[in-house]
């Protein structure tokens, strides 16, 4: 039954866009995964499956950095930004938004909570989309690339490779960050 639904699905590209940008909302990258093989299985179209994880990916992100801004601005939001450890976190983030909303596209586990907490420091919306825009087609396109020719396994790889990858960007930008402001920032005594 599996095989013939996915068979299926292949033949119609509208239908197969459509559930895999809703899979998206589930696990992007299950669904990225799941689009490459099923591309290099089936010979589905590539650019029905491409465009609908890129897209699904990017409405989530998006989603979540929203969740964020209506999260903070309710009242359960300005009860618990009200609370020292909170607003220390808050003021740790928003100096570093725009880094960590980069750094969580190639981070695997890290959108969720990253979107949502840029939403939560009202992050400007442009930058974050920008960044999104930018980085959801690369990262997506890569695994998308690697599910098709290298399979499951190659793609499984490719996402654990990541994760240090992500970690080590972030933490040179971090250390740029710290670098720049101890060189070029006028000490005051």
């Amino acid at each position: 039954m599996p095989s013939e639904l996915l068979l299926s699905l292949s033949q119609q590209p509208l239908l197969l866009g459509l559930t895999l940008f809703a899979a998206t909302f589930v696990a992007e990258d299950v669904a990225t995964v799941a689009a490459g093989v099923l591309v290099a299985r089936t010979g589905a179209d590539p650019f029905a499956a491409l465009s609908a994880v890129i897209l699904g990916t990017a409405v989530g992100d998006l989603a979540l950095y929203l969740l964020g801004r209506w999260g903070g601005n309710s009242k359960l939001g300005r009860k618990l930004r009200g609370r020292a450890d909170v607003q220390r976190a808050e003021g740790w983030i928003s100096g570093r938004v725009l880094a960590l909303v980069f750094a969580a596209r190639f981070l695997p586990g890290s959108r969720l909570p990253v979107f949502t907490a840029s939403g939560l420091v009202a992050a400007p919306f442009a930058a974050v989309a920008a960044i999104i825009a930018v980085t959801t087609p690369f990262w997506t396109g890569a695994l998308f690339a690697v599910a098709h020719y290298a399979g499951e396994a190659g793609a499984q790889q490719l996402i654990t490779a990541a994760l240090p990858a992500g970690m080590a960007l972030l933490l040179g930008s971090l250390c740029f960050r710290w670098a720049k402001a101890k060189i070029f920032e006028p000490k005051l005594t």
